[in-house]
């Protein structure tokens, strides 16, 4: 064998570095495997709900949105504009499902020509990040970058998506090639845009006597337990007292369930339901409570009809007031669909119940409607407060003594204050439902109570004589020269009493306005709100 020297010095070279790479190659895996704490790989799966981040990310994302690409950029046979993307994220979800296409291929029995798929795991606003995948798989991915106008007030502006689509079949060592896209979100329709009241009945609703009236009688029952002596004095003494001198009936005090406040409050909202069917007799009310909105796999085109809110009942979505957590952790349960199924349905059950209902008076049964659903529901169903005058989304509410005249115009419907809540049609679908558990009310004592609830005609409305099982006599409906139902004779009148009424405002709510902002820079609460607790 022929030895060469040049070869051998090679060998030993090679040896020298070949070596040590293995060894520390294999001291690398070692520490890797054995010696260090952080796992390499996933352990075992465990549940993992939403944060709140991600909960708000997935608020923002669901929903319509109109897609357009830019540069004339196409997606195979799609036009590059008039295309629509539907998205949704699960209940405590963090996965992103969608679709992409045309309006007609989108709302088809078939399945629309992309599918979207995405991961809101370990992503947080801005960016987002999905695949596109059509009947044969993945063929897109898309990287996105969220902007919101108004941040987080959800509704209140429009929101974008922009970003790129890169062809997953096209090779990366090849120059980069991406497709421009822009995708803008639909605010979401306003009852009133789709179920409005008729003419009649909405002169009579957003009249200033109207607006006043209902604020002035809610306030005072609401109030009433907290107000001074002297200010009690003074309420009587322009008739707002809730119910007679000296035996009146507050609405949220230790006595509220035993002083008949829930017979004024029934028999108040009866009177109005009964006038406003004369004004406008093909009104909307709720037979059942409306469901929530169904997951986009499972119902494509229910989903698009909700977000569409084609019949007017869909929830609004909500608002990130972030002056008030607690408020706003509230705000986002009242309206989600675990609230639904945990306390409306629940209530829903109990309210159709002969055997529940018979045990409870009419004051009773009144005053829990009141204080837990009835309050719950106006808040569901809420919009973000907005200037009716040029519908600019505002960062606090109304001040309750604010009488300027933007507020009196009809396009104020704000469901958070009873200032304006009767304006909106949703006030007269959900209180229709309230009505009808009355009757429910009535024949469970009926099967039960035989001929212990007499009907009785009050002041026009179909009511109930007192009793064994109804309290009151004479129901209040505010001061001796103004009711909900006003005769046409006293039109004039009436009139007159507007400034009594803002008279009464004030000093009901007088302690509330005194506190200059200054000295309290926190958002103001709904009407409807201002009694909400979260389960601890």
């Amino acid at each position: 064998m022929t030895f060469s020297r040049r070869k051998f010095l090679a060998s030993l070279t090679a040896a020298g570095l070949v070596i040590p790479g293995v060894y520390y190659a294999q001291r690398e895996i070692r520490n890797r495997l054995i010696n260090n704490d952080k796992d390499v790989t996933a352990g075992e799966a465990v549940a993992e709900p939403a944060s709140h981040q991600g909960d708000l990310l997935a608020e923002k994302l669901r929903g319509i949105w109109d897609f357009q690409l830019l540069d004339n950029g196409k997606l195979d046979a799609l036009p590059h504009d008039k295309l629509e993307m539907i998205l949704d994220v699960g209940v405590t979800g963090r996965a992103l499902r969608g679709y992409l296409g045309t309006a007609i291929s989108l709302r088809d029995k078939n399945e629309p020509e992309y599918r979207v798929l995405g991961s809101l795991a370990t992503l947080s606003a801005p960016r987002v990040r999905w695949i596109l995948c059509d009947e044969h798989g993945p063929r897109y991915e898309c990287d996105a970058v969220m902007d919101e106008i108004w941040d987080s007030w959800g509704n209140a502006g429009a929101g974008t998506l922009s970003g790129n689509l890169r062809d997953l079949g096209y090779s990366l060592q090849l120059p980069e090639q991406k497709k421009r896209f822009v995708a803008h979100k639909r605010l979401f329709p306003e009852a009133r845009e789709r179920k409005p009241l008729n003419a009649e009945l909405l002169a009579w609703l957003s009249s200033v006597e109207h607006r006043l009236f209902h604020q002035i009688w809610h306030a005072s029952r609401d109030k009433w337990h907290q107000l001074s002596e002297k200010k009690r004095e003074a309420l009587r003494g322009l008739g707002w007292q809730p119910g007679p001198i000296g035996r009146e009936r507050d609405a949220r005090g230790r006595a509220k369930h035993r002083n008949g406040s829930g017979e004024d409050f029934l028999f108040m909202h009866r009177g109005m339901m009964q006038r406003a069917r004369e004004l406008q007799p093909d009104l909307v009310c709720w037979s059942r409570l409306p469901l929530p909105a169904p997951f986009i796999e499972y119902d494509r085109q229910g989903f698009i009809r909700y977000y569409e809110n084609v019949d007017g009942c869909s929830v609004p979505p909500a608002w990130e007031p972030t002056e008030d957590e607690e408020y706003s952790q509230w705000l986002r349960s009242v309206k989600g669909s675990e609230a639904f199924y945990s306390n409306y349905q629940v209530w829903e059950s109990l309210y159709h119940d002969p055997e529940y209902l018979s045990q409870m008076t009419l004051g009773e049964f009144g005053s829990e409607l009141e204080l837990g659903i009835h309050d719950w529901l106006h808040m569901r169903w809420a919009t973000v407060t907005r200037d009716p005058s040029n519908g600019m989304p505002l960062f606090w509410d109304r001040r309750y003594t604010d009488f300027s005249p933007r507020w009196f115009l009809p396009e104020n419907d704000y469901l958070g204050d009873p200032f304006s809540s009767h304006v909106n049609p949703v006030f007269w679908m959900f209180h229709g439902w309230i009505d009808d558990r009355v009757e429910d009310w009535f024949r469970a004592h009926e099967r039960i109570h035989p001929g212990e609830v007499e009907r009785k005609t009050i002041k026009g409305v179909s009511w109930f004589a007192p009793g064994r099982w109804v309290q009151i006599a004479d129901p209040w409906l505010g001061a001796s020269s103004y009711g909900c139902i006003p005769s046409k004779n006293r039109r004039d009148r009436v009139a007159l009493n507007k400034e009594e009424m803002k008279l009464a405002l004030r000093i009901a709510l007088s302690g509330e306005t005194d506190v200059p902002d200054l000295l309290r820079r926190i958002a103001r609460r709904p009407w409807y709100a201002r009694n909400l607790k979260l389960e601890k």
